[in-house]
């Protein structure tokens, strides 16, 4: 399975803000990057006695916190379980830095005077009659998801606004101009209200490892259902596929998404690239950890905590999910349920999304079938599961043979007592994004995911009784 980043194949990312030379100590806005294992970026804006802090792709989106400020000291917290992000620094002229702790985790600060409006712009915004949000990831140029209809526009930065582009990772022509930052702004003019949601910078032990994510929770009281999000191949970190996660997030889930071990803010040793059985059943076991942590939390229904996650996932969530009682439900997103040696050989012959295909659709699954299975093979585990499941599929997907996927599941889905619904959309690629060929090229300017992806996730999620109110 190749990774993330080969598969996305995004442009560059939104070139972050440089300091002002000329800025006294006191300025209002600062910008850096702090490190706790891992190095991630650090926004700060001063408010008299408080004051608002935004952490970097992936991490915790914009927040009030209470900042204390004492002659050149200053100290501010960031909400995290099961012990809160401390920073403790002091200020020399145009300079802040000082340490920062999670628990046994210890690291340092940096930060200048700065702004920093891509890391205020990301969230979730109400503007008119639509729900969007911005997210960013490692990859390329933030995004504007509408999390209704699944329409998708690259934000590129212009002074302290954002233009919008013209497709997923595509800028012109322009489609119009985004101002957020804390407390909302506006998307083409039409006022736009931040949607208050609680995110927590978290940390659990998963055997000898102790991974790092970020909990996202929705607005309202209660218990949530929720999900761990779990990563496509690839030393993938806890901002894989952020539209996914929000697109939970907005009907109503909490969603834990963490880095991969060894990559990011995670411990441990990362497992490799191939998919082996050995390396499979040590990401099982952490999304294992992920969601008994879930279920563990107060804001967290746990009869209603499950298992989420792209490509690679189609292995690691079915072996999760048999082994782990706290697991009640499965959403994958473009998983293989072939086997990994039929997943290699159907990349080598599809293009992998690189290049047009040279054989037939028919002619490709007969090849694979011919080469027959080897390596992980995920049949058996899903075979043992009793909780619903809901797969998805893009009928153009050059990376996981998604037909000869559908055609396992089938049977299964089929058998008495199943609760199992399988959905292919026919033009969309491995990312679910709307095409014509499934190339990444072709991607890169497309402006939606599949038309009614989003839709049939929110209508599945309530007749599961998994959305907010149910």
């Amino acid at each position: 399975m190749r990774t993330a980043a080969l598969f996305i194949a995004f442009l560059a990312a939104t070139a972050a803000a440089g300091a002002s030379s000329t800025a006294a100590p006191s300025v209002r806005a600062w910008t850096g990057s702090y490190t706790l294992h891992g190095r991630s970026a650090l926004g700060v804006i001063l408010e008299g006695g408080g004051g608002v802090v935004a952490l970097g792709t992936g991490h915790a989106d914009t927040q009030r916190v209470r900042l204390v400020r004492r002659g050149t000291a200053l100290r501010f917290v960031v909400p995290g379980r099961p012990s809160p992000v401390v920073f403790t620094g002091t200020s020399r002229g145009h300079l802040i830095r000082g340490t920062v702790r999670q628990g046994r985790a210890r690291g340092a600060f940096r930060l200048v005077p700065g702004a920093a409006p891509g890391l205020f712009a990301r969230g979730f915004f109400v503007a008119g009659r639509r729900t969007l949000a911005v997210v960013d990831d490692p990859y390329g140029p933030a995004r504007l998801v509408d999390l209704d209809s699944g329409e998708v526009h690259a934000l590129y930065r212009e002074g302290d606004a954002f233009v919008v582009g013209s497709g997923f990772a595509t800028r012109d022509p322009t489609r119009g101009v985004v101002r957020l930052s804390t407390g909302g702004g506006s998307v083409d003019g039409t006022r736009a209200t931040r949607v208050a949601v609680r995110q927590l910078e978290v940390r659990f032990r998963s055997g000898g490892a102790t991974l790092a994510g970020t909990l996202t929770l929705p607005p309202g009281p209660g218990r949530h259902a929720a999900v761990a999000f779990v990563h496509g191949s690839g030393p993938t970190s806890r901002a894989y596929l952020p539209d996914l996660q929000a697109l939970l997030v907005h009907n109503g889930l909490g969603v834990l998404a963490y880095d991969k071990r060894g990559v990011g803010q995670s411990g441990g040793t990362y497992p490799g690239e191939s998919p082996t059985p050995q390396a499979i059943a040590t990401l099982a076991r952490d999304a294992e950890a992920a969601v008994r942590f879930l279920a563990a939390q107060p804001e967290v229904d746990p009869a209603r905590v499950g298992l989420a996650g792209h490509s690679e996932a189609g292995w690691i969530i079915p072996l999760a999910a048999s082994e782990e009682p706290a697991v009640r439900d499965v959403i994958v997103f473009s998983g293989p349920t072939v086997t990994a040696d039929e997943n290699d050989a159907y990349q080598s012959l599809t293009g992998a999304g690189d290049r047009p295909q040279q054989l037939t659709n028919a002619e490709i699954d007969a090849a694979v079938v011919a080469r027959g299975p080897g390596g992980v093979d995920p049949i058996p585990w899903i075979r043992t599961l009793s909780v619903p499941g809901l797969w998805l599929y893009g009928g153009l997907d050059e990376l996981i043979p998604s037909r000869l996927s559908v055609a396992r599941l089938e049977p299964l889905a089929r058998e008495r007592g199943r609760d199992f619904e399988l959905v292919v959309f026919p033009n969309a690629n491995h990312a679910l994004v709307e095409t014509s060929t499934g190339l990444t090229s072709e991607m890169l300017r497309s402006d939606r995911f599949a038309p009614g992806l989003f839709a049939r996730v929110e209508e599945w999620l309530r007749a599961h009784r998994l959305t907010a109110g149910t």
